[in-house]
Formats: structure tokens, C-alpha cells, sequence
């Protein structure tokens, strides 16, 4: 019974010790930044991103450095039983404390691994490349087995050299990686985000007498938003980037907000022409000595009317448009004339007359 109970500690004890050793380590990788290292008691694990397809789908290769000074670390492509694991050179073997049922035991295959490592001090060997999607963690699970070699006599003068497996470190890699923007991209983002600010403080001015013309004012930001455009499609096309990948998503964002700029609705009068009106009536024709003789017959007409203010009413609105024509400023045809004419003094003086009645 005794004896019972302590073989059941021995194999509680040894389970332990192979499990104890079981690490998840998160890491976080990213298209600048490429390379992160894992650093264990017993070895380093480099992980680089290696390449990201037209797909967004990247490549990580995982490469494993053993730090220790005398033990071996092993992984292994398939699960091996014991009896195979004998037959290979050098024999590989189980320590007696090591955990499960002796001649039942099978070797966790490392997946994604194409053969058998076996990686000795102060070596580094690339073990393996996984896929990994920007947005999902990628899990990799590393079944390391460490070992020592040991000298086993097979008979008096002969000894065998064999691998004695001590224990099994499992290490659990969580994997994410994040594609960024290349400098190319972020210089045509950056191109087209200056485009969107300067716009919102541009007004195009309508107005006939603005230079330059409305057609030229617009034309400067339809050329920029036109090749801006162009050179996204460009960048999409050179890189073979399909719609699944982030980069061609980014891109497709820029050409919207590039698509959805409406300038029209920033189509206005800026204010700054002063509009000049000019004069124009059906007596600018007549000359200054006409006008006189004009106003001068309607004094006459209203002086011997029997019924001047009926008179006055009638001719009255031709009195002030005559008269306005000549001293209105605006006036091509007077204005000038005006001050220095000798009809000034008698059109004022028929004028003044009239309005007098």
C-alpha cells in the first residue's frame, strides 16, 4: 500500500513538473515594427514578420535560440512512441522521473514544423512560418522537449551515447500583427488631408469680373483631386493590394472623401469688386443746350396756363428727369460737361423756376 501511494506521488510529482513549465506569452507585431523576441529561462524565440501578401494575409517565421549551457531542446514533427524514438540516431529516451506511462508515452508533435529539431547550446534554428490575419490572433503552440546527452554502457568496453529527455516546456504563443501604412500611402493621405483643410476656407468667386475666372478657380482643385485619385489607383494597382487587404480598404476610404467634395457648395461672390452703375435715360442723347430749350418750353407752357399747377402736374416728371440727367455723376453723357458748361446756371434757373409754380 505504502508503496502504492508513493509511486502515485512519484507520477503526481513528475506531471507537475511537466506541466509547470507551460507559458502563454502574448506578441504583438506590426509592419514597422517587424521583429519581437520571447526570452525563457532556457531559450529566445524571434518571431519576424516575413511578408504580407496581396491579401492582407502576413507571414511570421518563428526561429528558436537555445540559451542554456548543456541541455538540448527538441521539437518534433509527428508523434513519435517510444520504440521509435530509440531507433533514431542518437536514441532519444525518457528520464525515469519523467511523466506518464513508461512504454506508452507519445511525443506532442509541434505543428506547422516540416522536421525534427534538435538544437543545441548557443545555436538558432528558423523553426517554422504561420500565416496570421490582421484583426485575429494567431495561436502558436511550441512543445518543447529538453534534453542531455548521456553515456550508456552496452557492454564492458562499448558505450552508447543517447538523449535523455528531462522534461517538456509547452510554450503558447498569441500572436497578433497589425499592418500600417507605408510611407508612400501616408504621404498621399497626408496630400490629400492638407487638399480637404485648405478647402474649407476657400470660397469660388462668381462674380464675371474676378481673376481669375470661376472655370480656372475650380480647375486648380479638380487637377489635384484628379490626380490624387490617379495615384491611389496606382499605388493599389503596383502592389497588387486585393479588397481584402487593409491597404486597399485605407485607400478606397481616401478616394471617397476625395469623391465627396462638392465644390459648388463653395461657389459665392467674394465681395471684393465694387459694381459701378451708370447713368441712362431717353434724354442722355439730348446735349445741354437741348435740354435747356426742353425745360424752358415747359416753363413757358406752365407761365401762360390759365391752370398752372394742372400744368406743372403734367410736365412735372419730365422737369426732374431732365434736370437729373444733367447733374447726375453717373451720367456719361453730362456728367463731365456739367460744371463747366454755360447752360449749367439757366437749366438750374428754369428748373428752379418751375418747381417754384
Amino acid at each position: 500500500m505504502i508503496r502504492k501511494v508513493y509511486l502515485m506521488v512519484l507520477l503526481l510529482v513528475a506531471s507537475m513538473a511537466t506541466a509547470y513549465g507551460d507559458e502563454q506569452k502574448d506578441v504583438k507585431l506590426n509592419t514597422d515594427d517587424k521583429q519581437a523576441m520571447v526570452e525563457l529561462s532556457y531559450c529566445n524565440i524571434f518571431l519576424e514578420i516575413e511578408n504580407v501578401d496581396q491579401y492582407g494575409k502576413v507571414t511570421v517565421s518563428v526561429a528558436m535560440e537555445n540559451t542554456g549551457e548543456t541541455n538540448e531542446l527538441l521539437l518534433f514533427d509527428r508523434g513519435y512512441d517510444e520504440s521509435t524514438l530509440k531507433e533514431m540516431q542518437p536514441p532519444i529516451v525518457y528520464d525515469d522521473i519523467f511523466g506518464g506511462s513508461k512504454g506508452h508515452r507519445t511525443i506532442e508533435a509541434c505543428e506547422g514544423i516540416e522536421q525534427n529539431f534538435h538544437i543545441s547550446p548557443s545555436y538558432k534554428e528558423m523553426v517554422l512560418s504561420l500565416s496570421v490575419e490582421e484583426g485575429k490572433t494567431a495561436v502558436c503552440r511550441l512543445p518543447i522537449y529538453i534534453a542531455q546527452y548521456q553515456t550508456k554502457k552496452k557492454f564492458i568496453f562499448i558505450k552508447k551515447e543517447q538523449l535523455v529527455m528531462l522534461e517538456k516546456q509547452v510554450v503558447e504563443l498569441n500572436i497578433d500583427v497589425e499592418i500600417r501604412p507605408n510611407a508612400a500611402y501616408q504621404e498621399l493621405a497626408d496630400s490629400c488631408a492638407a487638399l480637404l483643410s485648405e478647402l474649407d476656407g476657400v470660397m469660388f468667386c462668381t462674380n464675371k469680373k474676378h481673376k481669375p475666372s470661376l472655370y480656372m478657380q475650380r480647375k486648380v482643385y479638380l487637377d489635384r483631386i484628379e490626380a490624387y485619385t490617379e495615384r491611389i489607383n496606382e499605388m493599389i494597382k503596383q502592389n497588387g493590394w486585393m479588397p481584402t487587404h487593409k491597404m486597399y480598404k485605407l485607400c478606397e476610404g481616401l478616394k471617397q472623401e476625395l469623391k465627396q467634395i462638392n465644390l459648388d457648395e463653395k461657389e459665392g461672390d467674394c465681395g471684393k469688386h465694387k459694381v459701378y452703375y451708370t447713368h441712362r435715360c431717353r434724354y442722355c442723347n439730348l446735349s445741354l443746350q437741348q435740354i435747356y430749350h426742353k425745360l424752358d418750353d415747359y416753363y413757358q407752357r406752365i407761365y401762360s396756363s390759365s391752370d398752372r399747377s394742372a400744368v406743372k402736374e403734367q410736365v412735372i416728371g419730365d422737369v426732374k428727369a431732365l434736370y437729373n440727367c444733367c447733374v447726375d455723376k453717373r451720367c456719361r453723357s453730362h456728367s463731365r460737361q456739367w460744371s463747366k458748361s454755360e447752360y449749367k446756371s439757366k437749366i438750374t434757373d428754369r428748373y428752379n423756376r418751375i418747381n417754384d409754380f
